[in-house]
């Protein structure tokens, strides 16, 4: 009876253990799937095991690990994304700043005499670089005091009926600041377009250049100051 006894127990014993073995195996399985779908996905080590619980267990290691590296992808292309999102944004600011400085450059306002500003205004004229000079031109004619203000189109390359507007409505803003402005470099082109438009230019006086108009701008000043 002992000895038959024997082999049983040895076989209960081992039974208990490898289902020991197994419920902690599943155990494993259960908590690594959890943290997977947690976003936890750390290394798993391989499971020595050719039946279902090994492959199963082998088989949720393989998933995190695709998972660790389709994160590590997806990180490296988010940073990748934003790294190339802020050159751009930088290369657009860049590209604010250069055209800001160029529209300066279009129509920079100088003091040639005291009480007397020029605005040259060269190349392609447009509302953006007009409303820039002309914010400017108030602010220096309303600090320094300005009486004339000449500006030169000579250097334009084309006034189409929207930037004569534009002239027009420097002038008058101009003209509520006790300041008169002197239009000069006006081209054929230029004035066959105001009269086919019927554009007034008033209250701009009209030089044909700049030489007629700083002679009449510097002449008023000299004969202002005599009188004072």
């Amino acid at each position: 009876m002992s000895e038959k006894a024997a082999p049983e127990r040895e076989k209960s014993t081992l039974a208990a253990r490898l289902l020991d073995e197994e419920m902690e195996l599943l155990r494993w399985i259960g908590a690594r799937m959890s943290r997977v779908l947690l976003g936890r996905y750390e290394e798993l080590p391989f499971i020595e095991r050719t039946d279902e619980l090994g492959i199963v267990a082998n088989m949720v290691a393989r998933v995190a690990r695709e998972l660790r590296r389709g994160r590590e992808r997806d990180e490296a292309r988010r940073k990748e994304l934003e790294a190339r999102v802020k050159e751009l944004e930088e290369a657009r600011a860049e590209q604010e700043r250069l055209l800001a400085a160029v529209r300066e450059l279009s129509a920079p306002v100088l003091e040639v005499y005291r009480g007397v500003l020029l605005v040259p205004m060269a190349g392609a004229l447009d509302v953006s670089m007009l409303a820039q000079a002309e914010g400017r031109v108030l602010a220096q004619v309303s600090a320094a005091g300005a009486r004339t203000v000449i500006l030169d189109i000579t250097g334009a390359t084309a006034i189409d009926p929207v930037v004569a507007e534009g002239l027009v409505r420097i002038a008058r803003a101009l003209s509520l600041l006790g300041a008169r402005v002197v239009l000069c470099g006006v081209s054929a082109a230029a004035a066959r377009t105001a009269v086919e438009q019927g554009l007034d230019f008033a209250p701009t006086i009209l030089r044909a250049d700049l030489g007629s108009a700083l002679e009449m701008a510097i002449g008023a000043e000299l004969r202002r100051t005599r009188r004072i």
